[in-house]
């Protein structure tokens, strides 16, 4: 049912997509998994740069059940719970933060996780940043390489590396 939402969601979407200069970007969003051990602090020191940077952030995560936090940057999350039997998310923070025109999305992630999916496909983002996947095209503007056991703060290096570096703001995607 999920795979129809999203579909329907890539459709339906007629957010404008642009690519900013980095240094005139604002609003920047974070969608992140963070499965491997050790790569919280990764986390915490992208969120950093970004801050320094002057960037307001909002950040997003999934986890399977609520736990305790290892990030000292406030963010909201989603659980198993939020998501009923057709596929349909019940989260009014996933559904505000699907809302917000981001200047920039990252979508912090190794692997393709469905209902990132679907967000992404929903968001009203300019940029979508993401890493490259078979068949990912459809949900980011641009896309990082990198191996699937790769620690994510390979992916978080490489996709600030790539913003940073994007200076032409009349680009339309």
């Amino acid at each position: 049912m999920l795979q129809k939402r999203i579909a329907r969601a890539l459709k339906k979407n007629s957010a404008r997509r642009v690519t900013l200069n980095f240094k005139d970007a604002r609003r920047i969003g974070i969608l992140f998994l963070i499965q491997q051990e050790g790569q919280h602090q990764a986390m915490n020191r992208f969120v950093d740069v970004l801050k320094k940077e002057g960037k307001m952030m909002e950040a997003m995560t999934w986890f399977s059940q609520a736990h305790g936090s290892p990030y000292n940057f406030p963010y909201n999350f989603f659980t198993e719970k939020d998501i009923d039997a057709t596929g349909k998310l019940k989260s009014q923070e996933v559904d505000r933060f699907i809302e917000q025109p981001f200047d920039y999305l990252y979508c912090i992630c190794n692997q393709r996780h469905l209902v990132f999916d679907y967000i992404l496909a929903k968001s009203q983002a300019k940029c979508r940043i993401g890493k490259h996947a078979p068949d990912s095209e459809k949900f980011f503007e641009l896309m990082v390489t990198g191996k699937d056991n790769e620690p994510e703060d390979h992916l978080m290096q490489n996709m600030l590396h790539y913003t940073q570096a994007i200076a032409n703001n009349t680009g339309l995607l």
